[in-house]
């Protein structure tokens, strides 16, 4: 089984209501394993693998693991389950998406507090359809992409997740980067260009009906306060597919990025550590965190050298602190440094 097969919140048990899933497993495998062998393919037939009623039983099963509050229409997934039908939503879905009727409605856009911050995170809460049809499409671009992401990024992939990219850290810090340039991306996932990303998409999918499909999922509205935005920019945080996109965008940073020049990155998210070997390498990875042409922003209030010494103040990553330590030396002598939180 490849790395990529687990998708990112594993969603699955093999049945579900007698509807095997196993199927969706090889059909991610396929996909995974065509990409990888021919980095340069543009995949021309994925529409109707979106459409399989495997594919859109297991994106019903994950609208329902991750339960959620409603849309703007109020309808939950408890109604659709004991009074609507599953199936006759299945079936309207699938009917809208074949005819090409189907457009999603406006999010509803409510505001949570960002954890451990005073400040406030916008967060878009599609209705149960439109989740329901958005996991289709990662379902089967997700194994596509999976194959071209970097060793470098983790976050929103499978089996790359905070225990590895600290991981990675560790390791660099015993390999002597003990300069560490610590930024992010300044509202990233609401200020990627849509057609740009779009363009990346483009590089891997030439199935038009598929790019139909993300394009009314990016340019969908949002409700706010009672007035509905079409937004120009961004993939709205909380939709299903959004984690996805934002990967396939940032992927286009690490392709072009120097590791000898500045230094070793390991992206969780938006969030872009770079150990590097010297202060001067360290200051030259500061000045220039991005790429101009992906047209986003460190967040300069959060761009900052840290060099890892023992009893230094050290970094936070991804939402944790760490610092040097060194252990206790043995018969005199002096203890190892090592990285801690």
């Amino acid at each position: 089984m490849s790395a990529m097969t687990a998708s990112p919140a594993d969603r699955g048990a093999l049945v579900v209501d007698k509807v095997p899933l196993d199927g969706v497993r090889a059909l991610q495998d396929m996909l995974y394993r065509t990409a990888e062998a021919d980095p340069g393919r543009r995949f021309h037939a994925l529409w109707d693998k979106v459409l399989r009623r495997d594919v859109l039983w297991r994106a019903w099963v994950a609208a329902r693991r991750n339960d959620g509050a409603p849309g703007i229409d109020r309808t939950t997934l408890d109604w659709i389950e004991k009074e609507y039908g599953i199936d006759r939503l299945l079936d309207e879905l699938s009917s809208e998406l074949r005819d090409g009727s189907y457009r999603p409605r406006p999010a509803r856009r409510v505001d949570i507090p960002k954890p451990g911050t005073t400040g406030q995170r916008l967060l878009s809460i599609p209705a149960v359809r439109d989740r329901v049809v958005q996991d289709p499409a990662t379902i089967v671009l997700e194994p596509i992409f999976e194959a071209d992401f970097a060793p470098c990024s983790f976050g929103f992939r499978p089996k790359r997740g905070r225990h590895e990219a600290l991981q990675v850290l560790v390791d660099e810090s015993l390999r002597g980067r003990r300069w560490v340039v610590e930024t992010d991306v300044a509202a990233c996932v609401s200020a990627i260009p849509q057609d740009r990303l779009m363009t990346a998409v483009e590089e891997r999918v030439c199935d038009q009906s598929v790019l139909r499909l993300m394009r009314a999922m990016l340019r969908a509205a949002v409700m706010e306060s009672g007035v509905v935005r079409h937004p120009d920019t961004g993939t709205p945080q909380g939709e299903v597919v959004s984690p996805l996109m934002c990967t396939v965008y940032l992927h286009r940073l690490e392709r072009v990025r120097d590791t000898r020049e500045f230094g070793v990155l390991v992206r969780f998210a938006d969030d872009l550590p770079a150990p590097c070997r010297s202060g001067q390498q360290a200051a030259l990875a500061r000045l220039r965190p991005l790429p101009a042409d992906l047209a986003l922003a460190p967040k300069q209030a959060k761009t900052r050298i840290v060099e890892l010494v023992a009893g230094g103040e050290g970094f936070d990553f991804p939402g944790f602190p760490h610092r040097m330590a060194r252990s206790p030396g043995v018969h005199g002598r002096r203890g190892a440094e090592f990285l801690a939180r």
